[in-house]
């Protein structure tokens, strides 16, 4: 069963991954001669309605429309975000909370990014440690602040170093 589905200019906007929500469907209503108007409706003149049965043409549309309306700023540190967010991950107490999972990755994705275009689009380890080691994490309930670098086992930060002195290289 196909489903309308309602996407603000806002949601669009905000991030390339967006909600669907039911669109509002206004009510029926009849004028002084008896004739069937439409009852206004709440939607904001900048909403799209459509049909999204899994339609790939409609599907891309939506990523097409969200890349034009700022969803895709972040397509250069996409990937670097993807890379960190997968591969990248805190030890605590044996349990691996990947950065991704912890909504760490694009943060950290953008503030790695800002360093290097600031460094020239050079890689500097020292910077990119420095970076680890200035990155809170609050732990219980936000009680003690823990940097990531000490959260991280080697491994995670040589891969962590080594994710963005490929990310450089790409450049």
């Amino acid at each position: 069963a196909s489903r309308t589905s309602r996407f603000t200019m806002s949601t669009l906007a905000g991030s390339s991954a967006f909600t669907a929500r039911p669109a509002l469907r206004s009510a029926s209503a009849r004028d002084a001669r008896g004739r069937a108007t439409s009852a206004p409706s709440r939607r904001s003149p900048s909403t799209v309605v459509c049909r999204a049965d899994g339609n790939p043409f409609v599907e891309g549309w939506l990523d097409l429309s969200a890349t034009v309306t700022g969803g895709g700023a972040d397509l250069g540190i996409s990937e670097l975000a993807e890379n960190l967010g997968s591969d990248v991950y805190m030890d605590i107490n044996g349990w691996h909370l990947f950065l991704k999972d912890a909504k760490y990755h694009i943060p950290l994705a953008r503030i790695v990014s800002n360093r290097i275009a600031a460094d020239g689009n050079r890689f500097d380890e020292q910077a990119v440690l420095q970076i680890l080691k200035d990155c809170p994490v609050k732990v219980g309930g936000g009680k003690s602040t823990v940097k990531l670098f000490d959260l991280m086992p080697n491994m995670c930060v040589q891969d962590f170093t080594k994710i963005v002195e490929d990310y450089v290289d790409d450049l």
